[in-house]
């Protein structure tokens, strides 16, 4: 396999997990869709897929925390304003958020009690 097979495959990873279709990805990288999907049938390909899927998906999560903080910061910002309609507004978005916010954290901590009851389990056994 040569370097530039390599490069394609990473390319092609890359579109994939980016939701590109195998036919598109082929026609971007200078292949086949159906040498795109000959890859897909080999499992460390199909891994390489969703390392780069869960990296986007990751790149995702970041700008959205980013983003969260400040969407937080606007509507607090907002509870002081001038106008009743857009204190009330910003308050309610705030509170409307938090059930599942709450929940969210809740569901979080008894996952991870649940994985360290399991891991102790297993180390027992």
């Amino acid at each position: 396999m040569s370097v530039i097979d390599l490069d394609q495959k990473t390319q092609a990873a890359l579109l994939l997990a980016r939701g590109t279709t195998t036919d598109k990805t082929g026609e971007a990288i200078g292949v086949s869709g159906r040498t795109v999907r000959r890859w897909l049938e080999d499992p460390a390909f199909q891994a390489d897929v969703e390392t780069a899927r869960q990296a986007l998906l990751g790149e995702a999560i970041r700008a959205l925390a980013g983003a969260a903080r400040d969407a937080v910061t606007a509507l607090h910002s907002a509870l002081t304003d001038q106008s009743a309609g857009i204190r009330v507004r910003a308050a309610s978005v705030l509170l409307s958020a938090l059930p599942s916010l709450t929940e969210h954290f809740d569901l979080e901590r008894r996952i991870a009690a649940i994985e360290e009851a399991l891991t102790d389990a297993r180390e027992a056994a």
